[in-house]
């Protein structure tokens, strides 16, 4: 992965695969289409995952970032199933996102069965609005990113737009199953929590299948935005929705 600082899109993740499962396919056509420098900052380790250990977390990691062919994976060392909106937390990510300086930045969506996911939410849109503000010193120059995305990961929500993965939701589905102690893999020596059962892997399948019907396409990832979109040419903007013969 190149060290230069400048990074285009930058997934913040609560734990090392929720980027993955969440913005994973929008990461990677990123890179493909429009040759953005892309990474992922996970905030903790994960060291209180029920399946695993963090030697293996790590091999799976780097193993995603390969698959993902991210530009730099960084980790915050937040504390896992404690992660607090305060002023040690918002300082790592304001020097993050001062030293890459994205232009947009890919968030856990604010409501979720995980707290952490939940209070991710919080603590990363304080930080990155104060990111921006000049006299917030932290001895390098301000930014803010210009567009703030949230992902989904297990509440659904109304998107306000879904991204055409289809090209790309193999190679998504790749980089989720690098996490061999998570997710579902027909060991049945793990213990069988939430995540690693075959249910929820089909309920995601089945969740990208449904949001690709809704614009016409195969595979579909889901984001929220605060704010409107501007369109210029309504016609020509859903000009997918064709039913093609």
């Amino acid at each position: 992965m190149k060290q230069d600082n400048k990074i285009d899109v930058i997934a913040f993740s609560p734990h090392p695969d929720d980027a993955e499962m969440g913005c994973g396919g929008l990461l990677l056509k990123l890179k493909d289409k429009g040759g953005y420098r892309t990474g992922i900052i996970d905030l903790t380790r994960a060291e209180l995952s029920t399946n695993g250990d963090l030697e293996t977390r790590k091999a799976e990691t780097e193993e995603a970032s390969r698959i993902l062919k991210l530009d730099i994976r960084k980790n915050l060392d937040l504390e896992d199933a404690n992660i607090v909106n305060d002023k040690e937390s918002r300082i790592k990510i304001i020097e993050a996102v001062r030293k890459y300086r994205p232009e947009m930045a890919l968030i856990p969506y604010h409501s979720d069965r995980h707290p952490d996911h939940e209070n991710s939410y919080k603590l990363l849109k304080d930080a990155l609005f104060i990111s921006g503000l000049e006299k917030f010193n932290t001895g390098a120059g301000y930014h803010r990113p210009q567009v703030i995305l949230s992902y989904m990961l297990h509440n659904e929500f109304k998107p306000s737009f879904v991204v055409d993965i289809s090209e790309y939701y193999e190679r998504k589905l790749k980089a989720v199953g690098a996490y061999k102690s998570q997710f579902y893999n027909n060991d049945t020596r793990k213990v069988m929590t939430y995540i690693a059962s075959k249910h929820f892997y089909e309920i995601i399948n089945s969740r990208h299948q449904c949001m690709g019907l809704k614009i016409n396409s195969q595979y579909g990832e889901p984001y929220h935005m605060e704010g409107s979109i501007k369109i210029d040419d309504p016609i020509k903007f859903f000009d997918y929705l064709k039913i093609q013969s």
